[in-house]
């Protein structure tokens, strides 16, 4: 067992080889261990995936995955320029029960809270979070756990959990499924190797929308896959130049909804004209249906899952925005042929999530309250980009274009030709305020510019504030 030293501190990670736990989950819950019992205090700087990879004699891309694990769990953040730090608002500060009081202590650390700075990407509202229902039932099911739970073996996860998601689907996004076809996962970077390793063999090209989710392209890749950017344009992936880039790819990744990151929705046209290549040519559809949910006009359309008679899709969905993050679950849909497939690689490669939050989740849908929630959440988000989008028209034509989805948790901003997202981005940055870039998920060379503002984590009088002083930024280049 390897014992370095990690960063300035007298904190160690030890990583033990012949346990079962993935070397990356192994790292991730140590560190995560380490900030929560304070010896890693918010904004400490931790050493650079590679420096820590050598460190501990592990590859660079097990490090990436472990560092990028913890900051969708919100423990680590990245900027530009300054490495990776701990976060300076933890999660588990997030859902203490006075969410309103941005002066109280973080558990642990000794630190006040900070509060988060528009438009950062990841957070949902916690202020509206069920705090009380959420409590009593992972309360009850911890206090005295049934028997079931405690003799449970199932790699796909919480039988319970696993009915409650398929009968979601079939109400929210018209999917016919059963809970056999139904896996939890830990989240998105859990289905994604997941997935790679049942389906895909090294060297296999893969579609990959362009832009496009850099996390889903990297673990793939990680996996052996040969990524294939295939263009975006006003109606998602354009099947015409897959074809031409690599007309016989043993698989597509793609966001019909909302197509991450422009916003744009695939009519039924392209979508047919995907699963019609797929059929042909014996290729598998990944949907990634990450927020669906959240659509503010109009019912979108039924998820391609619901067409898989034409050609096998697999279907990924998370809890992460639907939800909470702190959560940290997933889920996969697979077609009946592939049930047997994905079982053994589960069994065989790392272990299924865990079942703290699984029992409680089941309950929480089943009731009825995850459906009251989504509504309720549907509207205060609607009511956020609608002030965002108002407070943003005074630089709209002379700074920028908005792109506004009619779905999703973030607004698109296009800069004019010419114009830098990643100036403009460090520019907002040294105001107090955070965004993406629309070029860095790009892939390939030719990348346009904008700035992706997410504004689920924050009141509407913060959005109109950071809007004003984006504006004044932009401006004053």
């Amino acid at each position: 067992m390897s014992r370095p030293l990690l960063g300035t501190s007298a904190s160690e990670i030890g990583i033990d080889r012949d346990d079962r736990e993935p070397i990356q989950s192994q790292i991730a819950r140590q560190i995560r261990s380490l900030v929560l019992s304070g010896r890693l205090k918010p904004q400490t700087r931790l050493p650079s995936t590679r420096a820590l990879s050598e460190e501990l004699s592990v590859a660079r891309a097990t490090v990436v995955e472990a560092y990028e694990q913890l900051a969708s769990e919100g423990y680590l953040e990245t900027r530009s320029g300054s490495g990776t730090r701990v976060a300076a608002e933890l999660p588990e500060a997030l859902l203490t029960p006075s969410p309103r009081d941005s002066t109280r202590e973080a558990p642990r650390t000794g630190l006040k809270r900070e509060p988060a700075r528009p438009f950062r990407s990841g957070l949902v509202d916690w202020e509206n979070f069920p705090h009380d229902p959420w409590g009593r039932l992972i309360g009850r099911f911890w206090r005295n756990p049934p028997v079931t739970l405690l003799e449970h073996n199932d790699p796909f996860g919480w039988m319970p959990l696993r009915e409650a998601i398929s009968a979601h689907l079939y109400e929210w996004r018209g999917i016919s499924c059963t809970a056999g076809e139904v896996i939890v996962t830990a989240g998105g970077l859990d289905a994604f190797d997941l997935i790679g390793r049942a389906i895909l063999k090294p060297g296999d090209e893969v579609w990959f929308e362009e832009p496009g989710y850099p996390t889903a392209r990297r673990i793939f890749s990680q996996g052996g896959a040969a990524a294939v950017p295939v263009p975006v344009d006003g109606e998602g992936l354009v099947v015409a130049r897959g074809r031409e880039r690599a007309p016989r790819a043993r698989a597509a990744f793609v966001t019909p909804a909302r197509q991450y990151p422009t916003g744009v929705t695939m009519p039924l046209a392209r979508r047919l004209e995907l699963l019609d290549w797929a059929a042909e040519t014996g290729a598998t559809v990944i949907e990634d249906d990450y927020d669906s949910e959240y659509r503010y006009v109009g019912r979108p359309l039924p998820a391609l899952m619901s067409l898989e008679a034409r050609a096998p899709v697999i279907y990924t969905g998370t809890f992460s925005k639907v939800f909470s993050p702190i959560v940290r679950l997933g889920y996969i849909v697979v077609p009946k042929t592939l049930v047997q497939r994905f079982r053994e690689e589960r069994l065989s490669h790392g272990a299924p999530p865990s079942l703290m939050a699984q029992p409680a989740l089941a309950a929480f849908m089943t009731s009825g309250d995850f459906a009251i929630h989504i509504r309720r959440m549907r509207r205060i988000y609607a009511a956020r980009r609608r002030a965002l989008i108002e407070a943003l028209r005074p630089g709209e034509g002379r700074l920028y274009e908005i792109d506004a989805s009619p779905a999703g948790l973030m607004l698109l901003l296009r800069l004019p030709a010419g114009a830098s997202d990643e100036d403009a981005m460090r520019r907002l940055e040294r105001g107090g305020i955070e965004t993406l870039s629309l070029s860095s998920h790009y892939a390939g060379r030719t990348r346009q510019q904008g700035l992706l503002l997410s504004f689920a984590g924050f009141s509407e009088a913060a959005l109109a504030k950071a809007a004003k002083g984006l504006i004044a930024a932009l401006a004053a280049n």
